[in-house]
C-alpha cells in the first residue's frame, strides 16, 4: 500500500521505518530540515522538506494516489488540516494523531479517525492494513506485551527455530500447522504456511513480522 506521513518525528520516523519494513510504499512530508534528514538516514523512505497542509506540496508527495494520509506531527490543529485535506484531494483513508484529548470533538465532527497513544495507533493500522498476514493482536501487561498470531510468509527458508534470529523480548509459543498444534522447542522446524502464535514486547512486534513474513531465501 501507499502511505503518506505528515511529520517526521519520534511517531512519523517509527510508523514510517515499520511500514516501509513491512513492504509498504511510504512517504514523508516534514518541514524541519535536520528531522528530514534524519528520517531518511533512519528510513529510507523518500521525505519531502516541507509543510504538510501546503495543498501543491500534498499533490506533488501523490497524495491521489495514497491508500493512507497519517498527520502524526505534535501539533492538532496541523493534523486536522492536513488530514482533511489529504481526504479532500483523494487519500483513500485518513488517520490523524491526537495531542490534545479536548480537540476530539472537532476530528470526530469531521469524521477524522484519531489516536492518542503511538502504539495504539500501530495497532490500528496493522489490523486495518493487514501488515504482512497478522491475523490477530492482543495487548497485555497495560500495552506493554502482544500476544500477536500471523502467518509464516512463502519467501520463508524453512529451518529449525534455534537457527531462527527471533528478535529479543520476544517467544514463540505455539504453532499451528494443519491440525497439528506444536509447542515448539529448538529443533522444531518452521515451515512457510506454518502459524505462529507468539508473545513480545509491543515495540519488537514489527521485528517478528520481518524476520518470519518478509526474509528472501537465502537472506541471512
Amino acid at each position: 500500500m501507499r502511505i503518506l506521513i505528515v511529520g517526521g518525528g519520534k511517531v512519523g520516523s517509527y510508523l514510517a521505518r515499520k511500514l516501509a519494513h513491512a513492504g509498504h510504499t511510504v512517504t514523508v512530508i516534514e518541514p524541519r530540515r535536520d528531522v528530514a534528514m534524519k528520517v531518511v538516514d533512519a528510513t529510507g523512505v523518500i521525505v519531502f522538506e516541507g509543510d504538510g497542509t501546503d495543498v501543491d506540496l500534498l499533490k506533488r508527495a501523490d497524495v491521489h494516489r495514497s491508500d493512507w494520509i497519517l498527520a502524526v506531527t505534535g501539533k492538532d490543529d496541523v493534523n486536522l488540516v492536513a488530514a482533511q485535506l489529504g481526504r479532500n484531494l483523494g487519500a483513500k483513508k485518513v488517520l490523524a494523531r491526537l495531542n490534545d484529548p479536548a480537540n476530539a470533538p472537532t476530528f470526530s465532527a469531521l469524521k477524522i479517525k484519531t489516536v492518542a497513544v503511538t502504539d495504539l495507533m500501530v495497532g490500528v493500522l496493522e489490523r486495518d492494513l493487514k501488515v504482512d498476514v497478522l491475523e490477530a493482536s492482543v495487548l497485555l501487561a497495560h500495552g506493554k506485551l502482544s500476544v500477536t498470531e500471523f502467518e509464516v510468509g512463502p519467501s520463508f527458508e524453512e529451518k529449525p527455530l534455534q537457527e531462527i534470529d527471533v528478535p529479543p523480548f520476544s517467544v514463540i509459543v505455539a504453532i499451528e500447522r494443519g491440525d497439528e498444534l506444536i509447542v515448539p522447542r529448538g529443533p522444531t522446524v518452521i515451515r512457510p504456511g506454518d502459524r505462529i502464535v507468539a508473545t513480545s514486547r509491543v515495540d519488537r512486534a514489527g521485528d517478528l513480522f520481518v524476520e518470519f513474513c518478509c526474509t528472501e531465501k537465502g537472506s541471512s
